[in-house]
């Protein structure tokens, strides 16, 4: 039998599904010619269908040593190694099949699935509007594209890229799934929730169904069936980390008795998930027991369970406790373990500025502000450091006078005044409101906060605030210096979008601890509801106060600027600068809307 006619026969068995046969049958030709490219990417597709992914990458890549332009073996290449994680590499692949055959519609939808597995939402939608484009037909492309889409933010134009897939197969689980999320995200939660219903009947085995699920319901005020969503997800795959966050934060902000049963049953089965260890610690730390996150992180490292999550939680709880320098050392554990994880090196720099080591804080600092130049965390620390160096930079970057600038918004005439449309608006906020604690991982205290994101709630009022703040924070960005080296002022660009936007509810005595927001560019509060005592100028009740940071320096701290709460006022500051409340004495809500905008 010839080559030609053996590559032949081997793909009919391939398709007949007859796939020990053609393996079989290639390795015979194999032995007469080791490098043809034909047999050693067939087997390697047979490799990948029985999941030997390494395998299948070796045999795809000698594959194309000996014969380099073949597109469709990059692809397949390309899927290996993203079956192994390996993402940037099948980025690469991909790229060099669209590079040798421009409009591949397979190659460029799954370039678009692998910059979002890598969380790139941006180029992964640039390569699904190519996909699309050649091949409109495709339903994965267009599901693809709603992911990517919905990833930026841009929820019509998301809802409108599902509906195309759906149209080329209804009843496709995962693009249904995707499509109530994007849903629930635009404020249908009720809609999401009957088509999430659906799906878990006909799969059900996914944990995720459920878990999206839960966050229905819990939008739809039903606390008790997001919890037995919450759970039956983790019944279904008990190591779901975000399943436990979500069902212990509803435990929490509700006071029910199995707050952070779940994680401990989990780690019980399975005492090396580091990722659970190291989430258990950190609700323990955020709730004022470091002491025992500490323990239960030592017993891990004991036992073998030594990772870069791990010693950076541990170096928190050491700090929480008071213990610098040791902390200091998990931090530099964690990092010499993932040298390129932001995260270690801000805690680094924050144990530095607390032993007053400024400049070993900015190198902590340099690399983080190299790989990620709006980190909001990292160019507080360096303002910070700057300010106790009497850097002069310091002054340039904190201008409080300049960036932080507050106004009265005047809603249309068909809702009133101010004071009657922020009536409105406040009813509308208190039935958002659906906890009886602060979320634990949040700043505030002695209050509540909204889920999901408010501006995508589809209540008249809420949309009319919205808009209102819109035109605000377009004013606010044209009306910024031209300063394009400025770090802050230097972001500006044709647009925005909002990145996040909730509501918080304060009572008596409640505030916020001093925090910036990392997510942002611009961030904001804006006054729905007051207590009187915010009027007090010599107490500055309720007041929001910028420059004194969250790391308790003592002394060291200054409040550079306050601001006396007005309903109806919104107040727009850079994410980076620290800020927080005064507590208030009085009975009557402090009720706000918060949001961060990014530039577009």
């Amino acid at each position: 039998m010839r080559i030609e006619e053996a590559l032949a026969q081997a793909m009919a068995l391939l398709r007949a599904g007859q796939a020990e046969a053609a393996g079989a049958l290639l390795g015979r030709i194999l032995a007469v010619a080791p490098n043809e490219p034909d047999a050693l990417q067939l087997l390697g597709m047979i490799a990948r269908g029985q999941r030997d992914h390494a395998r299948a990458a070796e045999l795809f890549r000698q594959s194309l040593r000996t014969r380099p332009g073949q597109p469709h073996v990059l692809n397949n290449l390309g899927n290996a190694l993203l079956d192994l994680g390996r993402t940037e590499e099948a980025i690469e692949a991909y790229r060099e099949a669209v590079r040798l055959q421009p409009g591949y519609g397979e190659a460029l939808t799954n370039l678009g699935l692998a910059h979002l597995a890598a969380g790139a939402p941006a180029p992964a939608r640039d390569a699904l509007e190519l996909a699309v484009r050649a091949d409109p037909r495709s339903a994965k492309a267009w599901s693809a594209l709603g992911r990517a889409l919905r990833g930026l933010g841009r929820l019509d134009e998301a809802l409108t890229a599902f509906r195309t897939s759906l149209a080329g197969r209804p009843n496709h689980v995962p693009t249904l799934h995707n499509y109530a999320v994007a849903l629930r995200l635009s404020g249908d939660a009720g809609e999401a929730a009957r088509i999430l219903e659906a799906c878990a009947a006909a799969d059900p085995n996914s944990a995720e169904i459920r878990y999206n699920l839960g966050h229905c319901q819990y939008d739809l005020g039903r606390l008790d069936a997001a919890g037995a969503a919450y759970r039956e997800a983790l019944e279904r795959a008990p190591g779901y980390r975000d399943a436990h966050d979500s069902l212990n934060r509803l435990y929490w902000e509700t006071g029910d008795s199995r707050y952070l049963a779940s994680y401990v049953d989990a780690i019980r089965s399975d005492p090396a998930d580091a990722g659970l260890i190291a989430d258990l610690a950190n609700r323990l730390s955020l709730g004022g027991r470091a002491d025992e996150a500490a323990a239960l992180l030592e017993g891990a490292i004991a036992r073998g369970v030594d990772t870069a999550s791990i010693r950076e939680r541990l170096g928190q709880a050491k700090a929480a406790l008071g213990a610098i320098e040791p902390a200091l050392d998990h931090f530099r554990a964690a990092i010499d373990a993932e040298p390129a994880s932001d995260a270690p090196c801000l805690e680094l720099a924050r144990g530095l500025i607390l032993l007053e080591r400024y400049g070993e804080a900015l190198d902590a600092i340099a690399p983080v502000r190299a790989r990620a130049p709006f980190d909001q965390q990292a160019i507080a620390y360096q303002g910070l450091a700057w300010r106790f160096l009497d850097d002069p930079r310091a002054a340039r970057l904190n201008d409080y006078e300049r960036f932080v600038q507050g106004r009265i918004l005047t809603p249309p005439a068909e809702w009133g005044n101010v004071e009657q449309f922020n009536q409105r608006l406040e009813s509308v906020l208190a039935s958002r409101h659906l906890t009886s604690r602060h979320p634990l991982e949040q700043t505030l205290r002695g209050g509540t906060q909204t889920m999901g994101e408010l501006f995508d709630r589809p209540e008249p009022e809420i949309q009319a605030v919205r808009r209102m703040i819109e035109d605000a924070v377009r004013d606010y960005i044209a009306a910024l210096p031209d300063d394009p080296d400025h770090v802050f002022t230097g972001r500006r660009g044709a647009g925005f979008r909002v990145a996040g936007s909730w509501s918080v509810r304060l009572r008596r005595q409640g505030f916020h601890l001093n925090h910036l927001h990392s997510e942002g560019w611009i961030s904001s509060c804006y006054y729905v509801g007051l207590p009187p005592s915010v009027a007090r100028e010599d107490q500055r009740q309720g007041w929001i106060k910028f420059g004194e940071t969250g790391l308790g320096l003592g002394p060291r701290e200054q409040v550079a600027k306050a601001i006396r709460p007005e309903v109806g006022k919104l107040v727009l500051f850079p994410s980076y600068f620290y800020h927080g409340t005064y507590p208030f004495d009085d009975d009557a809500f402090r009720t706000t809307i918060a949001f961060d905008v990014v530039p577009d």
